[in-house]
């Protein structure tokens, strides 16, 4: 039976690898490469900038490995049904389940191994590279591109203040054009309290921890209670900020995208957040996204095992299948996989389903459905 075993690794071996390649170039084309071209368009150092998307890599490998072995299994087992390889094996009397065995072994290896990467090497290597777009964006000494970020109230996921930044910066003045900011109400979130613009703002000290507002006007916002509807609205010059309303952050940290991005931290680390998170008052619903990040960091890697399974029933053709129809069919069910597990991230979010059964709520169909496709296929 080990012939078995040797056979179907042998078919399976090459378009794994074949197929993580191609994957990680897709996303990597789709995800990083216009963003690193624009910022040297822009003048940031090529070194900087290859190390930004050298980093970006990591992160990448952790979800073409599911990819890789789900269009690698297609590939293989259709190179074995169009030779008819399966029929001969039928014939000595090596059932489906058992010739699918080196699959499953094959998917749980690649599975822990995911886990294991997304564990030690995956955290550090994003953080590198979000530092090292901050040093890229430092070095860009003028744009106008739009910014914008949100700040929530603390201990919630109500939003306290938006900041959209029309104009763009200047790094050598610590300048920003066009500032427009929104404070919300406190005790209605969600509605507008006061809306300050300014046509630029220039940080008083080398940090930008203090902003000097120019051309400044505030328009105050006085919601009726009862129709929730404007029921007051007026400009005037701004002299001082009004209360609660601020940038929030220094100039270092408007520059930064506003990602909050739990694939720096690994398992254990984005655990402790959660817990202190609820230990300083934040409800469970604020916190249900990061756990579905946290048991995501199994899930995902899991789905190698899954996808191998779903894939060796249907590489199974009655004739030659083209390496086309294969690679539509394992997008196709990429897809299905990522519909599912991103609406059930927004599920949890609302409070819908606990955030362990979401993250592994897309794992589950798919067993579900390899277990049916093998049993139709050794019939």
């Amino acid at each position: 039976m080990k012939l078995v075993d040797r056979l179907v690794w042998r078919e399976l071996f090459g378009p794994l690898l074949s197929s993580v390649f191609m994957f990680l170039m897709l996303l990597f084309t789709s995800a990083y490469l216009i963003k690193l071209t624009d910022l040297m368009v822009q003048g940031a150092p090529f070194s900087v900038v290859a190390r930004v998307g050298l980093f970006s890599l990591p992160l990448l490998v952790t979800q073409t490995l599911p990819m890789g072995l789900l269009l690698g299994t297609l590939l293989a087992f259709g190179r074995l049904s169009g030779d008819s390889e399966h029929i001969a094996l039928y014939a000595c009397g090596v059932s489906f389940y058992r010739i699918a065995r080196p699959v499953a072994i094959m998917g749980l290896f690649v599975g822990i191994l995911a886990i294991a990467w997304n564990e030690t090497v995956v955290p550090s290597a994003t953080s590198e590279m979000y530092r090292l777009q901050q040093t890229v964006v430092e070095t860009i000494k003028a744009t106008d591109r739009p910014l914008y970020y949100v700040d929530k109230k603390k201990g919630s996921e109500d939003v306290d203040l938006v900041v959209i930044i029309k104009g763009g910066f200047d790094v050598k003045q610590h300048m920003l054009r066009k500032v427009t900011i929104l404070k919300m109400s406190d005790e209605k979130p969600g509605l507008p309290d006061v809306v300050v613009y300014a046509d630029r703002a220039i940080a008083k000290d080398a940090k930008g921890l203090n902003w000097e507002f120019y051309d400044a006007y505030v328009k105050y916002l006085r919601p009726d209670p009862e129709s929730n509807v404007q029921a007051d609205a007026y400009f005037e010059k701004l002299k001082t900020l009004p209360k609660g309303v601020s940038l929030e952050r220094d100039f270092k940290g408007i520059l930064q995208s506003d990602i909050a991005d739990n694939r720096q931290m690994t398992f254990v680390q984005l655990r402790d957040k959660i817990r202190e998170e609820r230990a300083q008052g934040g409800s469970a619903t604020s916190t249900d996204g990061d756990e579905f990040d946290l048991w995501s960091k199994i899930s995902l890697p899991l789905a190698s095992l899954i996808f191998g399974l779903v894939a060796a029933p249907l590489g199974i053709r009655p004739h030659r299948g083209s390496k086309t129809m294969g690679f539509g069919i394992a997008i196709g069910l990429i897809f299905c996989y990522w519909v599912v597990h991103n609406w059930m991230f927004q599920v949890t979010k609302g409070g819908g389903t606990p955030p362990i059964v979401a993250a592994f709520t897309a794992d589950f169909i798919g067993l579900l459905a390899a277990i049916y496709l093998m049993y139709r296929t050794r019939q």
